[in-house]
């Protein structure tokens, strides 16, 4: 049976026992005692949507059932709260915008990018998804290539050169590495990749002129 409402008390704390409740509670996520029943409660640093949970006062808290009003909670639960069978640690991370419960952040995503020792929480608005494994990466973790953004450099796919086979690092869509593109005497564009030359005609005429 669930015995601790999770959400915003100001949903469910009786109208005429909100301000004996704002005057006691602590929002640091500390234990304070109401009415005999011990609660947690945590500021979020503003309004709005935290992993689900409404809030209207800034607040998120652990709190018994028994103090909720009855009616209150049908209303509050499941839109806006929810109903737990435990009594939660609240914490903030972070910047104080990513709010941990039981070390969950209900806001925010464990960074996946495989580095030994990360630990990066970080908002939805600072992660990225791996375009090969789909793994949730921090921005400050992510490895870039032309192709796309993955979550390490084994999780790149490897490109390979469509003429010669080497391995290489394309660039907007290249299939075709320098070699087989360019020139290595003069820099100029192949017509066809299989050239072996190292200098097109027009620059080798050129040459020989001067």
């Amino acid at each position: 049976m669930s015995e601790y409402y999770l959400g915003d008390p100001c949903y469910v704390i009786p109208d005429d026992e909100w301000s004996d409740f704002c005057s006691i509670m602590r929002d640091d996520g500390e234990d304070f005692e109401y009415k005999g029943e011990t609660c947690r409660v945590i500021g979020t640093g503003g309004d709005g949507s935290f992993g689900g949970l409404s809030v209207d006062a800034g607040i998120i808290g652990v709190i018994p059932v028994s103090l909720c009003d009855p009616q209150a909670l049908k209303d509050t639960v499941p839109s806006d709260a929810r109903l737990i069978n435990r009594f939660a640690t609240l914490e903030r991370y972070g910047w104080g915008d990513i709010i941990l419960v039981d070390d969950d952040p209900i806001n925010g995503y464990h960074c996946e990018c495989g580095w030994s020792g990360c630990s990066s929480i970080e908002s939805e608005y600072n992660m990225c998804s791996c375009d090969t494994c789909g793994s949730m990466v921090a921005s400050s973790c992510v490895h870039i290539t032309d192709n796309g953004e993955y979550c390490s450099e084994d999780c790149s796919p490897e490109e390979e050169c469509e003429q010669c086979g080497t391995d290489f690092i394309p660039c907007g869509g290249d299939t075709l590495c320098d070699d087989c593109s360019y020139y290595s005497v003069c820099g100029c564009p192949k017509d066809d990749p299989s050239d072996s030359e190292d200098e097109c005609a027009d620059c080798k005429d050129d040459d020989e002129e001067e």
